[in-house]
């Protein structure tokens, strides 16, 4: 590559700062329509308050299908293996 004159290395610099600022133009409006979109999307079910979200997540948790007598015989078998898992860890060591 040849030596490059300062008008040269200018002209570059300008391209490259050009082509930079276009790509954070880019950048941030598909940023700000990735939030326009979600703000549509969820804009009107977000509570304004503490208290109102406290309110909307316990109602979605009661809304949840309560805990069945299968899901309860699952979790004790789970906690049953892993008892029996840490019995055994423990008494080799």
């Amino acid at each position: 590559m040849s030596q490059l004159s300062e008008d040269e290395i200018r002209q570059r610099q300008q391209f490259l700062r050009e082509q930079r600022d276009k790509l954070l133009a880019m950048k941030k409006e598909a940023r700000e329509k990735q939030l326009r979109e979600t703000e549509q999307d969820c804009g009107s079910h977000r509570p304004v308050s503490a208290r109102a979200a406290r309110s909307a997540l316990r109602t979605a948790a009661a809304q949840q299908s309560p805990h069945s007598a299968e899901s309860d015989k699952k979790m004790a078998m789970r906690k049953a293996i892993a008892e029996k898992l840490r019995q055994e860890v423990i008494g080799k060591q």
